[in-house]
């Protein structure tokens, strides 16, 4: 047994022998490590856990699994619990009020705005319910997965599918007012992008990596433009969905895409006013004079907002499986693989602060001035009061 014992440490210690002369190759892929040092900024106030059901398709649709089940608007907190949407106030967690979805299967999540909530399923059926009692409003059923979180307006909802059809539907009724179709590519394994309202227009990215500019009111397409150029020339390399959610600002519009770019277009023209490399699957933040995104390999980024330029990069977080970031009072929120929850400044990307919880991968997080609700994949939901 000794001898056993002494065997297993002389191994143990070759193989450490080996990784420091470079025999044996560390995964350049693998998650940085944390720096700990930072102060804590966070203090829980109450949690929930729950398991939400998985969603069980019985094809290749599995991939299409709702994400976007928390949110804060206002005082109170959103969030999905079975086939159902349960809001709690969000100083002290009580419930206020649990309304039963139609469907047991949200893909999604659920969007909330003027006085509605609206849904998707895995049989491409929208909802739309009341706010004040949960009653169901109308139903539509398109016959196409809505994987991407809907955008509800003062008139109307909009909605993109994942076969690349954006549909602007009356958020009183129900009808369809008008649909713009975009050309899919022969290879597309992402997601879909949400539409983003401004200034009376629609803009969509699409999964053929272009970026369309719509009237919000009869559908009328001002211009269509790449986000990117074309790289390679297999399908593989041609890849350049855009599942990224474009902002604007001012007179201009940013997009990116994967294994793409970070554009500004002109608002009106669709002009190119400058194109960096960026590949992202993460929606885009304006601070100030800032765009700031996450890349693919969770490297957090901030360019110039006019002409491009990289202001700061942080790659402390790298391929740590990051949450989508989240802005509140010029603070950048997001949380990693291992629980971690950490706070960057958004002017100068430097690290304020880090918490450990007892929380899994976060999947999960939405902020406001005071609380920060966080979720992980397991179902756990932890409500944080920012200090």
């Amino acid at each position: 047994m000794r001898f056993f014992k002494f065997f297993i440490l002389i191994f143990l210690a070759g193989c450490q022998t080996l990784g420091t002369l470079g025999f044996i190759e560390e995964d350049p892929r693998a998650p940085k490590k944390i720096d700990r040092s930072f102060p804590s900024f966070l203090s829980e106030r109450w949690s929930k856990i729950e398991y939400p059901p998985l969603i069980n398709f019985q094809s290749e649709q599995d991939k299409y699994v709702g994400n976007h089940i928390l949110k804060i608007v206002n005082d109170q907190v959103f969030r999905l619990k079975d086939n159902s949407l349960v809001i709690n106030n969000i100083s002290n967690g009580k419930e206020l009020s649990e309304f039963i979805l139609e469907s047991k299967t949200i893909v999604s999540g659920v969007s909330i705005g003027y006085k509605t909530f609206v849904y998707s399923d895995s049989d491409g059926n929208i909802y739309a319910h009341e706010l004040s009692d949960g009653a169901l409003r109308w139903k539509k059923s398109l016959q196409d997965l809505v994987v991407s979180e809907v955008l509800i307006t003062s008139r109307s909802v909009f909605l993109q599918t994942s076969s690349d059809v954006l549909y602007s539907i009356n958020l009183r009724n129900g009808e369809i007012e008008w649909t713009k179709s975009a050309q899919s590519p022969l290879l597309s394994i992402r997601g879909t992008a949400s539409p983003y309202f401004y200034e009376g227009l629609i803009f969509s990215s699409f999964s053929n990596g272009r970026l369309a500019a719509i009237r919000s009111t009869d559908g009328i397409q001002l211009w269509e433009k790449p986000i990117s150029v074309l790289r390679g020339s297999t399908e593989l390399e041609k890849l350049m969905d855009s599942d990224t959610t474009p902002i604007a600002f001012d007179d201009s519009v940013y997009a990116a895409n994967f294994n793409g770019s970070l554009t500004r277009f002109d608002i009106r023209t669709g002009d190119k006013l400058f194109s960096v490399d960026f590949s992202t699957s993460n929606d885009l933040i304006i601070y100030r004079d800032l765009i700031i995104g996450q890349s693919n390999d969770d490297k957090i980024v901030a360019f110039d907002a006019i002409n491009g330029s990289k202001r700061w990069a942080n790659e402390s977080f790298m391929f740590r499986n990051l949450s989508a970031i989240n802005l509140s009072d010029g603070k950048l929120y997001f949380g990693d693989l291992d629980g971690y929850l950490h706070e960057l400044d958004a002017k100068t990307g430097e690290i304020l602060g880090i918490n450990r919880t007892s929380l899994g991968a976060i999947n999960q997080i939405s902020v406001n001035n005071e609380f920060l609700a966080v979720s992980d994949f397991s179902g756990k939901t932890k409500i944080f009061e920012i200090f």
